[in-house]
């Protein structure tokens, strides 16, 4: 029998006059972002250049535009207001004591000291921005209980594009998960010698002081602790995009070529292996979940739609 998992709808997607929504995601503490751009750069922010072999996002924009954060929590809505930002496919977490996160996810290298500096941590108190070096490739961030900032890397980060490591730098995110101090310096990134190689790091899950991965080629899961020790357990999945994790059980969502209600639920208690068997994503009404953004934080699995923002809990 298949299992069902049903989400609850816990919030409406906002609105925002004269902006457009450009981010969204999760805190660790489960506040809601929603980063917008004003209307006029809405089209500049998910721009791409055309040719040669095919469509590639752009790094970055052609002059700045006025950005607006909206950060929901258990009843409450605060706005922050962020200077103008020449930010491309932005990424958005928020650190515990109320600076924001934000990155392209794209980074272009130009020369030995030409590159951008596509993250950017913003002190709203201050209105001081900092910009610091992420590199290439961004699949996802998330920020832990300690401050730090854990990206993942899809394939062009790890093995080089935009001009990293060929001709340039070796690309910042070649290892597929890379741990940043809340300055934005490295302080870790996944060992080469700790199993099969991440070609593309497709789900991260940052809870805590830990985090948590699925990785392509062979789709393992494997958990970071507070002090970079890695445990890792091989799958049977053909994918995944997002999951959500507890103690006992893991909700993978995103295998390749299933549709949007369409997960796996594994255990955690078996040596070696983490056996999983098929389950469906189903709406509040029983209906099945459509298409919509999927993100992962700690036990929680986030469905981001057009009519809302909804949540399904693992045990």
């Amino acid at each position: 029998m298949i299992r069902s998992v049903q989400f609850e709808k816990i919030g409406d997607t906002p609105t925002l006059p004269g902006f457009s929504l450009a981010a969204s995601g999760v805190t660790g503490d489960q506040s809601r972002l929603f980063l917008f751009v004003e209307e006029s750069g809405r089209q500049a922010v998910f721009e791409s250049d055309h040719g040669g072999i095919g469509s590639f996002p752009r790094a970055r924009r052609d002059g700045s535009k006025r950005f607006r954060l909206l950060m929901e929590s258990t009843g409450s809505v605060q706005s922050i207001d962020l200077p103008p930002l020449d930010l491309a496919f932005p990424k958005v977490d928020m650190f515990l004591d109320g600076r924001l996160l934000l990155a392209a996810t794209r980074c272009n290298w130009r020369a030995a000291a030409d590159y951008d500096l596509n993250g950017i941590i913003f002190d709203p108190r201050t209105g001081q921005a900092n910009r610091v070096l992420f590199g290439d490739g961004i699949s996802d961030l998330q920020i832990d209980e300690r401050g730090r900032i854990w990206i993942a890397y899809f394939d062009e980060g790890v093995f080089g594009n935009y001009g990293w490591g060929h001709p340039g730098a070796a690309p910042v995110g070649q290892a597929g998960l890379v741990c940043f101090s809340a300055l934005g310096e490295k302080i870790w990134e996944f060992p080469n010698d700790a199993g099969p190689a991440i070609y593309d790091c497709c789900a991260l899950n940052v809870t805590g002081a830990e985090a948590a991965i699925v990785s392509y080629p062979d789709f393992p899961i494997c958990r970071i602790d507070a002090e970079f020790q890695l445990t890792s357990k091989r799958t049977k999945l053909r994918g995944c995009h997002a999951f959500a994790m507890s103690e006992a059980e893991i909700l993978f969502a995103g295998q390749y070529g299933d549709p949007p209600d369409v997960a796996c639920i594994g255990r955690w208690d078996r040596e070696g292996m983490i056996p999983v068997r098929r389950a469906r994503l189903l709406m509040p009404d029983g209906s099945a979940r459509p298409p919509g953004r999927l993100q992962g934080r700690g036990k929680h699995l986030y469905h981001f739609g057009e009519d809302g923002i909804y949540r399904a809990t693992v045990s």
